[in-house]
């Protein structure tokens, strides 16, 4: 992994900056346990192309899984939803956010998306979500 970011960094040093290669110089950083400078690099991927669902589901993991900083995943995690409303691991990723945020209705609602979308693990926390839902209003 290290060489990978070497190669990458090396690209970047010749001014052949894109989004995918930042994307990819911040997947090696992550993998290194450098979070901070892979948050960085996924946000340089951003500014060349905001388009990028994929950068903005890593972003979200990141801050959630290291960072603890819940506003910024949640933030990432639905913008990359509604980039890519057909991916079923991104609805999964925004169904877990918001249920850990406790917004229960609105992780119903993207546990069902991706349980639509054949992801079969969403369906056992969809059941779970909506158990948890309706025991408040008991």
């Amino acid at each position: 992994m290290a060489a990978a970011l070497k190669s990458f960094e090396r690209a970047l040093n010749l001014g052949e900056a894109t989004a995918d290669i930042y994307y990819n110089k911040g997947v090696c950083e992550y993998s290194l346990g450098l979070t901070d400078k892979a948050i960085s690099s996924w946000e340089q991927s951003l500014a060349l192309d905001s388009s990028r669902a994929d950068v903005h589901a890593n972003i979200g993991n990141a801050y959630y899984l290291n960072k603890r900083d819940s506003a910024s995943a949640l933030s990432h995690m639905r913008r990359a939803a509604e980039l890519a409303p057909e991916d079923a691991e991104i609805q999964f990723n925004l169904g877990c956010l918001c249920e850990s945020g406790d917004d229960l209705k609105a992780a119903i609602s993207a546990y069902d998306r991706a349980a639509q979308l054949g992801l079969e693990k969403a369906k056992t926390h969809l059941r779970n979500a909506m158990a948890k839902q309706m025991k408040r209003q008991l």
